[in-house]
C-alpha cells in the first residue's frame, strides 16, 4: 500500500508541469474570453475590463440578428465555412484515397513518391497560399492564363474579390490538405490483413468487389477520424483566407475567423469578438461529442 501511494505521489508531480500549461494555455484564456463575451468591452473599457458594462447574452443576441450588420455578417461567414467544408472536406478525402490506394502499390521508387506527396502538406501556409494567389491573379496567373489557353473565357477573371474568392481559397486548401488524407489513409491500407484479399481472390472477386467489400468497410473508422478531424480544421479555417485574400474577403468569403479578427482586433470590440469565438468553439464541441457518440455506437 505504502509502495502504490508514493506510486500515485510521483505519477502527480510528474503530471503537474502538464497540468499547469493546460490551464494557462488552454483553459484560463477560454473561461476568460467566455466571461468577455458577457461584457461591453471596447477600447474605452479594456484597460479595467473588471468595470465593463455587464451586457448579459447582449453580444450573443447581437450576432446572431440579421437585422444587424454584425449579425449578418457572422450568419453570412457560417454559411460560408459550412459551404467551404462541404467542398473541401469531401474533395480532399477522396483524391487522398485515390493517391493512398495508388502508393499501397508496389512500383519502382514507391518510397520516394511517398515523400514527394507529402510536400503540398509541410510547405508553410504562407510559401503555399502566397503562390496560389499569385497563380489566381486576374491579370498575370496561371489560372486565367490557362482557361483563356483553352478558349472557355475570354477575358481575365478576378478571382481574389468578390463571390469568387472562397473557390480560389477551396482549391488552395485542397491542394495543401490532401496529403494528410492521404498519409492517414495509407496507413490503414497497411493495417488490412491480406489474407482477406487473398480470400477474395479465391472466392473470384475483382479489384472493384475488393474495395467495396474490404477495403472500404475496413477504412471507415479511420475515415471517420479523419473526417472529424478536417471539418473541424476547416470549420475554423484563417491562414488560406487571411494570406489568399487579407483580413477582410468581402461577404462571399468571409469567414468566422477574419470576421472575429476584424471585430476584435481592429474595430476593437471585444465582447462580440468574444461572443463569436465562444460560439464557434460550442460548434466544434458539438461536433465532436456527435461523432464520438456515433463511434461508439458503431463499436457497440
Amino acid at each position: 500500500m505504502k509502495k502504490a501511494s508514493m506510486h500515485k505521489t510521483n505519477v502527480i508531480w510528474f503530471l503537474l508541469p502538464a497540468i499547469f500549461g493546460m490551464l494557462f494555455v488552454h483553459f484560463i484564456p477560454i473561461l476568460w474570453g467566455i466571461y468577455i463575451s458577457f461584457l461591453d468591452l471596447d477600447l474605452y473599457t479594456i484597460a479595467s475590463p473588471w468595470t465593463a458594462p455587464f451586457v448579459g447574452f447582449g453580444n450573443y443576441v447581437q450576432i446572431f440578428t440579421s437585422g444587424m450588420d454584425v449579425g449578418t455578417k457572422f450568419i453570412r461567414s457560417l454559411w460560408n465555412v459550412i459551404f467551404f467544408g462541404i467542398i473541401t472536406v469531401p474533395a480532399g478525402y477522396i483524391i487522398g484515397l485515390a493517391v493512398a490506394l495508388l502508393l499501397n502499390q508496389k512500383f519502382v521508387g514507391r518510397n520516394l513518391v511517398r515523400g514527394l506527396v507529402l510536400l503540398p502538406y509541410i510547405t508553410p501556409d504562407s510559401v503555399c497560399y502566397n503562390v496560389w494567389r499569385f497563380i489566381f491573379q486576374a491579370r498575370i496567373g496561371l489560372v486565367n492564363k490557362i482557361l483563356m489557353d483553352l478558349n472557355l473565357i475570354k477575358e481575365p477573371l478576378i478571382w481574389l474579390v468578390g463571390e469568387r474568392g472562397i473557390y480560389a481559397v477551396m482549391v488552395a486548401s485542397i491542394w495543401k490538405g490532401w496529403p494528410f488524407a492521404s498519409l492517414i489513409l495509407l496507413a490503414g491500407l497497411q493495417s488490412i490483413p491480406h489474407e482477406l484479399y487473398e480470400a477474395a481472390r479465391i472466392d473470384g472477386a475483382n479489384k472493384w468487389q475488393q474495395f467495396i467489400n474490404i477495403t472500404f468497410p475496413m477504412l471507415l473508422p479511420i475515415s471517420g477520424t479523419l473526417l472529424l478531424l478536417s471539418s473541424i480544421w476547416n470549420f475554423h479555417a484563417f491562414n488560406q483566407f487571411y494570406v489568399m485574400l487579407s483580413s477582410d474577403p468581402g461577404a462571399g468569403a468571409d469567414v468566422p475567423s477574419t470576421l472575429i479578427l476584424r471585430e476584435a482586433f481592429s474595430n476593437l470590440h471585444y465582447g462580440l469578438g468574444s461572443a463569436m469565438s465562444t460560439v464557434l468553439m460550442a460548434i466544434i464541441m458539438i461536433m465532436t461529442v456527435i461523432s464520438i457518440k456515433a463511434r461508439r455506437e458503431e463499436v457497440h
